[in-house]
């Protein structure tokens, strides 16, 4: 790696930035509806009638790790039903769209990073696509547009690499100003861009209106050090992991703080996902030890490592903790999707 790079190291499952001193974790304009980031409502009814958590599992391959686990949701605790490992390298975000198709971002680093998609029901993928450096993050827009979150880039410029409806290859570069971590779309399929600065690691989200190549930055400056996913929920709310204080922040109003601060009790919340209903967030936190996936520390992993919660949204009541041994949780993702 050359410069002040983001990047993922598969040999150490640990993202790298070469700054003295840093160990650091892995991960467009539009009319606004007053104290809310988007216009997101709920417009998709439920499909199916079980719900399911996807978890994109690194842990050690030797012993079925590097799959994407499945978890039923009625009894998460009873362990995988079923998992996915066909075509599957250091899985990171991980996107459900409407239909139940899967979309798995595989962050091997391989030069040539695939995004698998995977139909309902299948193991095998219908559709690969490549073509980013570092695939991080993907998700697939109701228009048929497929966006990956490309950390690296080329030539360590970051940037969102766009594929056209029923298209392989890229059709366009969006490059937000830093390494972009996670993605996400609302109901106009306007997308929204979390990333983080080369050389601060200041944390920044951009909404970008469908085609567009500018984005409107939608945090205030210097409040989310080293963002690793981003979410909004039925209201337009827009949630941010923030990896460096440990916590999800929930913003209501454009440039303005967060109104709401949800602690999950791991020390480095890093992929979240919402229940059908919104009633409940799932969130991950992943780390080795020895430093680990934790921001700018070097304390080891702290509480909660290598695991996924379950939370009440409304009160950010614990509800149960997900810990399966060789698991090593990045993205999470539940089936049926919430709408956004």
């Amino acid at each position: 790696m050359m410069g002040t790079r983001l990047a993922w190291s598969s040999l150490s499952a640990t993202y790298l930035v070469l700054a003295p001193g840093l160990l650091l974790a892995g991960c467009g304009s539009g009319t606004m509806s007053p104290g809310y980031l988007s216009q997101a409502l709920p417009t998709v009814k439920a499909q199916f009638s079980a719900a399911y958590l996807y978890v994109a599992n690194q842990g050690n391959a030797s012993v079925g790790g590097q799959s994407i686990e499945i978890f039923d949701l009625a009894h998460p605790l009873k362990g995988p039903i079923g998992s996915i490992r066909r075509h599957i390298s250091e899985p990171d975000g991980i996107f459900i769209d409407g239909s139940g198709t899967l979309y798995v971002a595989n962050a091997d680093q391989s030069g040539d990073d695939k995004v698998t998609v995977y139909p309902r029901g299948v193991r095998k993928p219908s559709r690969i696509y490549a073509g980013a450096v570092c695939a991080f993050d993907a998700v697939s827009g109701t228009d048929g547009t497929v966006y990956v979150a490309d950390a690296c880039g080329i030539h360590d410029v970051g940037r969102v690499v766009v594929f056209r409806h029923g298209s392989s290859a890229p059709t366009r570069y969006v490059y937000p100003g830093g390494s972009p971590y996670s993605l996400t779309l609302d109901s106009r399929n306007n997308l929204y861009v979390g990333y983080n600065s080369y050389d601060t690691l200041w944390g920044q989200v951009k909404r970008y209106v469908p085609g567009a190549q500018h984005g409107e930055k939608l945090l205030p400056d210097q409040t989310v050090r080293f963002l690793t996913d981003v979410g909004l929920d039925n209201k337009g709310a827009l949630l941010v992991a923030n990896q460096h204080d440990g916590v999800i922040d929930v913003f209501t109003s454009k440039g303005k703080p967060p109104t709401r601060i949800i602690k999950t009790g791991q020390r480095g919340p890093f992929s979240f996902a919402f229940d059908r209903r919104e009633n409940r967030i799932y969130v991950s936190y992943p780390c080795r030890g020895g430093g680990g996936l934790t921001v700018l520390t070097s304390s080891g992993c702290g509480k909660r490592h290598n695991t996924v919660v379950a939370l009440d949204y409304a009160s950010g009541k614990l509800l149960w903790t997900l810990r399966e041994q060789f698991l090593l949780p990045f993205g999470v993702a539940v089936s049926p999707s919430a709408p956004f």
